[in-house]
């Protein structure tokens, strides 16, 4: 098994609450490949009208 770090930056929309936000992280990340560890490590402000926010997220990867 080979584990991978890596940086991965993804939207927060705002439909998206706080309640339902590591559901929709998960969801995101699972597309990369088999999850083993994710951590926030940022949160940016976009300076689209949106509202959105940018997300940086630390994750462990096994591959």
């Amino acid at each position: 098994m080979k584990l991978s770090s890596v940086d991965f930056y993804l939207d927060w929309p705002v439909s998206i609450n706080l309640k339902h936000l590591r559901g929709y992280i998960i969801a995101n990340l699972e597309k990369k490949g088999d999850l083993i560890r994710w951590s926030i490590v940022d949160i940016q402000n976009s300076i689209d009208s949106f509202g959105t926010k940018k997300l940086k997220i630390k994750v462990v990867l096994a591959n």
